[in-house]
């Protein structure tokens, strides 16, 4: 191979490298050339069009190991859930020119990536789903639940979201719009770790933008939820070890971050403002015993003209939160609210060697 196409062969190389999933920059050398050359070399099917029926026929077809389903950039009417229940499966549109629109009626979610008993019947692992758009038609859905009344048994159990993730390990969500759902944008439930979502813009869903239940030791960066009616991030259940940085939560209807039962979790630079109550909630859930937020910290925060608070600590067992160089101003009812004080220390009021 001459210097020129060697080059040029390196450099194909090295973006494949870095895009080769979650957390690859961390994989020694050999090991990240490895998961490069094992993508490139995965069997793929192409679908110009078509609709849920025909993606999950697609996945049906890969070969035991997974592979890639890319889909060209049109419209595909889903009128049953897309559904990712193996290993190793990469689903992947061609940027905003992909739209997945739920059929009216139809009363499903979009996408499930996860086993769709309940409990789940086993553990989902390396899953990529990303650039494409998610359309959940929330005004032609009777029903919040799949196929009718919530948690009446068998599929009932599973929200109408964007996508559903449930019982999954090492999946990838990247650069996905999710608007209009019955539910909410995108949810996380039934014991989830080791997730990447990074660049997810989700509005106008009739909860939640992103929610996540159960799920531990995952990266959520560049989220954009706004205009949600409920909250733009729910975190509501055992959340735990996890990281939201880079983002901006405005305009939803209730709380920017809304969190129960989330522990020592880091927040990074984020955006919380204009939303219809506080931009952060924190809170225990009061029916369930040993539920509160304690240990998270949150750092570089904008919070700015919520129409409650600011923050809210709601509960005096959550303790050990931690704020830093962060401006809170400008809120219509108060800046800080607290429970008890110092429920949420500082630089001058944390333990030494916070």
């Amino acid at each position: 191979m001459d210097n020129a196409k060697n080059g040029e062969f390196m450099k194909l190389l090295l973006r494949h490298i870095a895009l080769a999933g979650l957390f690859c920059h961390a994989l020694p050398a050999a090991d990240a050339l490895s998961a490069a050359a094992s993508r490139e070399s995965r069997t793929t099917v192409y679908l110009d069009s078509g609709d849920g029926a025909a993606i999950n026929e697609a996945i049906r077809t890969l070969p035991p190991a997974g592979g890639v389903v890319i889909l060209g950039p049109s419209l595909f009417p889903i009128a049953e859930a897309v559904v990712i229940d193996r290993d190793g499966i990469e689903l992947r549109g061609t940027a905003k020119q992909t739209l997945l629109k739920l059929a009216e009626r139809v009363n499903c979610p979009v996408i499930v990536v996860g086993s769709t008993a309940t409990p789940p019947a086993r553990i989902v692992r390396n899953i990529t789903v990303g650039h494409l758009v998610i359309d959940g038609s929330r005004a032609s859905q009777q029903h919040e639940c799949y196929g009718g009344d919530c948690d009446n048994g068998g599929l009932t159990h599973i929200r109408n979201n964007g996508i559903t993730v449930r019982g999954a390990e090492d999946v990838r969500i990247e650069q996905i719009g999710a608007h209009s759902c019955r539910s909410g944008g995108v949810v996380l439930e039934k014991g989830c770790r080791r997730i990447h979502i990074t660049g997810l813009e989700a509005h106008d869903n009739e909860f939640d933008g992103l929610a996540c239940y159960e799920t531990e030791d995952s990266l959520f960066e560049q989220l954009n939820l706004h205009h949600n009616r409920s909250a733009g991030l729910s975190l509501d259940w055992r959340f735990n070890r996890n990281v939201i940085r880079d983002s901006t939560f405005g305009l939803n209807g209730s709380q920017g971050i809304f969190m129960r039962d989330s522990n020592e979790n880091r927040f990074r630079n984020l955006h919380l403002r204009d939303n219809g109550e506080q931009g952060v909630f924190i809170a225990e859930t009061r029916e369930i015993p040993g539920t509160p937020c304690r240990d998270n910290r949150f750092e570089r925060l904008t919070v700015m003209g919520n129409k409650t608070q600011g923050i809210r600590v709601n509960d005096a067992s959550c303790t050990g939160n931690l704020i830093l160089h962060s401006r809170i101003t400008g809120n219509a009812l108060e800046n800080l609210s607290l429970a008890a004080p110092d429920l949420l220390l500082t630089a001058e009021t944390a333990p030494r060697g916070e």
